[in-house]
């Protein structure tokens, strides 16, 4: 008999994942995360006889014996970037169901969902959530191809026109899709099924297509190899009576109580004694039911619970074995080699990548690699003081942490905050990659709109008459911005002929660092004599260097219209007295 399929849920924030479980369990998980959303990932076993309930006469549909004992389903946090936990050569998903709100379409965290399924190469249907919200939709039993047959025209139409519409934003990745029963081969076309997550309409028409393609087209991946137990850390724990245990994706191979545990650790691969192997009960969630029951070995695929010694420093996400003492070796060495996977290529300098697992850390990274990110070290864990000290790079950007779903000491944060490090913290990874590329850009922002105070800026001003406070020496005088914006520099007449330099200006009394258009300030301008230079109710204009002015261009978003206009005067005026200035 093949092992149960391992299923992933994946989809946007608030698509309804979570919600769809606790339909098929009848469980209520979704009021106890945090604002209804899936911080942590869990699993859930759903016996065969569990399916055949809920489908009814629908797997009769199938025409196949169905040997698969049940379906077990990996509940993932729907963060843009994440991926299924990771095994040797690949995901260790089997299948999927990709959640997508009807009437959102796809959403950023549903294309990275995409990107994840297409990259690990498993295969998936997309469950179009939430129709019992459409407009005029009426409750009529849980069968979508009979509910359908209920529902207003203007209904029917309006299903039709969003799973026509979603079928070509999926095109644009490439992807073959269609309504389920319209779908005569599951291998070339993703099949999209109607349903509620809340009300459980279409739940049994999904389930019959995931069991059926599980069976069908899974077979030899199905396929429980003797010797070595293997399995994928979902997380560490303390549990009163057990001490440290581990939540464990079991997905080949037998687990015995009698077996020694090899698990990683960030030093390598470790050995300890099994002291008990705890089931979960049928339909109850890993993570949040505490009804177990006490086992001799385990068969994949499975959620199981190991206590043993020792394990305080397992890495979440991180490969574990169970082995007799004649693979043992064998075991230790596959544990090393899934490690050596989760080495990322850094540089010398950049920033400081950290996550609670190695497959959190895993899909962060490759969103930082595609970004073309520096990155000096990637790892599993808490923000430390030692990474404060790694990121004390002399470029700005890359003094910054980026964290997934780990904590910082109060010590941390003030050392952290004195040395001007950057911290991006959060338990959604596109947040984290947002939020870094915005502060990023705020960055580069602030350094050009530096080097722009730091150039003279284009100006045109008029003497204004009877506001000579000083002749000169310098010379103070009182002037309008006519246009562009004043920050100092040299000033020029029509002819191109320079008339002194702006050293300072005054507005109400009070020195300011620029002045612009309409506003009428005082000015210090050196080298310049009242009456010999200039005189009142003249216009002059700042005298842009050849340096200054290719300055200019590689800001010239920074300029506003009316600088660009008095650029192009300025030039005009220097072009005639020499073509040569810009050189």
């Amino acid at each position: 008999m093949p092992r149960q399929p391992i299923l992933s849920v994946l989809g946007h924030v608030d698509s309804g994942k979570t919600t769809l479980l606790d339909n098929i369990r009848e469980s209520k998980i979704v009021e106890g995360e945090s604002g209804g959303i899936t911080q942590m990932i869990g699993a859930t076993e759903v016996p065969l006889n569990t399916c055949r309930d809920v489908c009814g006469p629908l797997l009769d549909q199938l025409e196949t014996d169905l040997e698969i004992p049940g379906l077990l389903f990996i509940d993932t946090p729907g963060h843009a970037a994440f991926s299924s936990l990771r095994k040797r050569g690949g995901s260790i998903s089997d299948i999927a169901i990709l959640v997508v709100d009807i009437e959102e379409g796809v959403q950023p965290q549903t294309e990275e969902a995409i990107k994840i399924l297409k990259e690990s190469g498993t295969p998936f249907v997309i469950a179009l959530n939430k129709i019992d919200k459409l407009s005029g939709w009426k409750e009529a039993g849980k069968m979508f191809t009979k509910a359908i047959q209920e529902q207003p025209d203007r209904v029917q139409q309006k299903i039709d026109e969003e799973i026509y519409e979603l079928m070509g934003e999926l095109d644009e990745y490439d992807m073959m899709t269609d309504r389920f029963d319209r779908v005569d081969d599951f291998q070339k076309k993703a099949a999209l099924v109607p349903i509620s997550a809340m009300t459980g309409v279409g739940i049994p028409e999904l389930l019959m297509v995931v069991t059926g393609l599980s069976q069908n087209y899974l077979s030899d991946e199905l396929e429980i190899h003797e010797g070595i137990g293997k399995g994928t850390v979902l997380e560490v724990s303390q549990e009163k009576g057990l001490g440290t245990t581990v939540d464990v994706i079991h997905y080949d191979g037998i687990m015995r109580k009698t077996d020694k545990l090899v698990y990683g650790t960030a030093e390598g691969a470790k050995v300890t004694e099994i002291r008990a192997l705890l089931e979960p009960r049928p339909l109850q969630e890993i993570r949040v039911d505490k009804q177990y029951d006490e086992v001799d070995e385990v068969h994949p695929a499975s959620g199981v619970k190991i206590s043993g010694k020792n394990l305080e420093d397992v890495i979440s996400g991180a490969p574990i074995r169970t082995a007799s003492e004649e693979n043992l070796e064998q075991a230790k060495r596959e544990v090393e080699e899934e490690l050596e996977l989760g080495q990322f290529e850094t540089q010398n300098e950049g920033i400081v990548v950290k996550a609670d697992s190695l497959g959190s850390l895993e899909a962060v990274m490759r969103e930082v690699e595609d970004l073309d990110i520096n990155v000096q070290k990637a790892e599993v864990g808490p923000i430390k003081k030692s990474n404060i000290a790694e990121v004390q790079n002399e470029s700005p950007e890359e003094r910054a942490i980026m964290a997934f779903n780990t904590d910082m000491t109060e010590q941390g944060e003030r050392v952290a905050k004195d040395r001007d490090i950057k911290i991006f913290q959060s338990d959604v990874v596109y947040e984290i990659i947002e939020d870094y590329q915005s502060w990023k850009e705020e960055l580069k922002r602030k350094k050009r709109q530096k080097a722009l105070s730091a150039v003279s800026r284009p100006a045109k001003i008029e003497v204004l008459h009877d506001h000579v406070f000083r002749s000169s020496n310098p010379a103070v005088v009182g002037v309008k911005i006519l246009d562009g914006v004043l920050n100092g520099g040299g000033v020029m007449n029509e002819d191109g002929v320079s008339v002194g330099k702006v050293k300072s200006i005054q507005e109400q009394n009070e020195k300011v660092e620029k002045a612009e258009k309409g506003s009428q300030v005082a000015v210090s301008i050196s080298n310049a004599t009242v009456g010999r230079d200039f005189k009142e109710g003249d216009v002059l204009w700042v005298n842009i260097t050849g340096k200054e002015y290719r300055q200019l261009q590689e800001l010239s978003d920074l300029l506003t219209q009316g600088e660009k206009d008095v650029l192009d005067e300025i030039v005009d005026i220097k072009d005639s007295k020499d073509p040569h200035w810009k050189l």
